[in-house]
């Protein structure tokens, strides 16, 4: 489940940049939620298995996770908007070193010694990628990228932050709302609040013209996918263990980034990208 949401996400990064390149930044993120919520509810509905009783704490843990919503989608789509899609991925990649350290330290969870050394492995492959797309974004702020690149940097470092936090309190939340209708709930309670502060600041979310629907659309589909996944493999794995395999997404990203847009990461952000496989070798041991 790991390895498919870090495909889908993946797919999802090339259609996040692309419409949010056209749309704007939040224009973009808004109309994907509610494509990518909307397509997901009735499926939802009709599968999930909710658990009847509700414990005192949903309401905090829904708290958490729209908060750390808004931090994470916001950031990602404005970094994706500014940056390179090679430079921003690994960074908000990171965002599994994060959950996995609320998973083990906060959730009490537990992972055997084969799946900790894969994770660990994984893990290392990610920050070793956001420590090289760093000092990247940093050569090309001074080359000439300037605001743009540092502001793409920063995002980026807030997505990671935003997702680290999202991804556990998913997995707190599905057992009350379902491990697909967690998703649509996120996306609604993400959406509650961050329309008005768009609307405060006077930014733009007129529906997308046709001609920009299909990558719109696209961005909401494999994103929410992405989720429908993890959110399915956290019910049945530690955090610790489902969201390194999701890193994953970042080397898939920089593979299509070098392959097909031409862009040019530096040896050691390849390196840690093949630590990370490695990893995912371990884990599926």
């Amino acid at each position: 489940m790991g390895l498919l949401a870090s495909a889908s996400w993946a797919a999802a990064n090339v259609f996040i940049q692309r419409a949010s390149r056209a749309l704007g930044p939040f224009r973009a993120l808004a109309w994907a939620q509610m494509a990518g919520g909307v397509a997901l509810l009735p499926f939802a509905w009709a599968l999930d298995h909710r658990a009847g009783a509700v414990p005192a704490s949903l309401l905090g843990w829904i708290a958490i996770a729209a908060v750390s919503a808004v931090v994470a989608y916001s950031s990602m789509f404005y970094a994706m908007e500014r940056g390179r899609l090679s430079t921003v991925v690994p960074v908000m990649s990171s965002w599994s070193v994060i959950a996995a350290a609320i998973s083990i330290g906060v959730l009490h969870q537990h992972v055997r010694g084969n799946q900790l050394a894969g994770a660990v492995t994984v893990v290392g492959g990610v920050l070793i990628v956001a420590r090289f797309s760093q000092r990247d974004a940093a050569d090309e702020a001074s080359g000439g990228a300037g605001v743009r690149g540092r502001q793409a940097l920063a995002a980026s470092v807030c997505t990671a932050l935003g997702f680290g936090v999202l991804i556990p309190a998913i997995d707190r939340l599905a057992p009350t709302l379902g491990s697909l209708g967690t998703i649509p709930c996120v996306f609604l309670a993400d959406l509650v609040l961050g329309l008005p502060l768009a609307l405060v600041a006077k930014l733009s979310l007129r529906p997308p013209a046709r001609r920009e629907w299909p990558a719109v659309a696209a961005a909401g589909l494999f994103e929410t996918l992405g989720f429908v996944w993890i959110s399915i493999g956290v019910a049945r794995a530690p955090v610790a263990v489902v969201s390194p395999l999701a890193g994953l997404s970042s080397a898939f990203t920089v593979l299509y980034a070098w392959l097909i847009l031409g862009e040019r990461p530096p040896r050691p952000l390849l390196a840690g990208a093949a630590m990370v496989c490695a990893g995912v070798v371990l884990l599926s041991r």
